[in-house]
């Protein structure tokens, strides 16, 4: 059966599997990963600036490696608090044949400037923030702990760079991940589009020459979505279009490479 997700039990993903690992693995897993989880979940609601979510429906055909044809509902949910900010969301995927599959992460960030009440802005640079991911799903228990930044890019309402250490229980060593997202808006005539994504960044995992071996894998989704709502009087909360997924060395196995246009539609509450 997949493996649901829920932030409360976040922390105890981090226990089982566990190898041999240098001190500063074991710090962050003991130490700094469970209290940035650990403050983010509970922090007070009467502390939260401001929440979203929505949900999306993809289709598309051509995978790699599984099913060809594929259904997706993606749940995201977003809030900003008086010391940072999170982001949920969990893919539920059907398949054209076989079971239906669920895969989530959360990512809460913590700002430096926030907590400390220092301006670390530079240049581009609006704040400095410290950050982790879990990555849940069936036989799927990834951690990972680092830093971001947040820029202030001319038409882009957010756009953010994360960078990490990489945990996978199942992979020998600690490897590196890049992460950067992305939300812009704007206007051709009387029509309100919105372009939004992602890209993830992974180093190679396990040893190499061995079946326990992923290579460095490059992961994009960028969307392109028109805002059907605005057109009926309804503005930001229906939208439609594509997103484009590309993965370059999917799953980290070499030269598998996927390309897949897929339609989507989107909901805002």
């Amino acid at each position: 059966m997949p493996t649901r997700f829920h932030p409360g039990n976040a922390i105890g993903l981090l226990q089982g599997n566990w190898r041999r690992r240098s001190w500063p693995v074991l710090f962050c897993r003991t130490v700094a990963l469970p209290l940035l989880l650990g403050i983010s979940v509970h922090s007070p609601a009467a502390a939260q600036t401001w929440n979203a979510f929505n949900a999306q429906f993809l289709y598309g055909t051509d995978f790699e490696l599984g099913p060809e044809t594929v259904k997706t509902l993606t749940l995201n949910w977003v809030n900003g608090w008086t010391y940072g900010d999170n982001l949920v969301f969990a893919d539920i995927t059907r398949p054209s044949a076989g079971n239906t599959d669920i895969y989530a992460e959360w990512t809460p960030r913590l700002s430096l400037g926030k907590l400390s009440g220092a301006d670390f802005s530079a240049g581009p640079v609006q704040d400095v923030l410290l950050a982790a991911t879990l990555e849940v799903g069936e036989g799927i228990g990834n951690t990972l702990l680092g830093g971001g930044l947040d820029f202030a890019v001319p038409g882009f309402n957010f756009f953010q760079v994360n960078s990490y250490l990489r945990e996978n229980p199942d992979m020998s060593g600690t490897t590196w991940q890049l992460t950067v997202a992305w939300d812009a808006s704007f206007e051709t005539g009387q029509l309100h589009w919105a372009f939004a994504g992602f890209f993830d960044w992974i180093g190679s995992e396990g040893n190499a020459g061995t079946p326990a071996y992923r290579k460095r894998n490059f992961l994009a989704q960028p969307q392109l979505l028109l805002d059907v709502g605005h057109l009926v009087g309804w503005p930001d909360r229906f939208h439609a279009g594509v997103e484009w997924q590309y993965w370059r060395n999917k799953y980290g196995v070499a030269g598998i490479d996927e390309s897949v246009v897929q339609a989507m539609i989107q909901l805002t509450f």
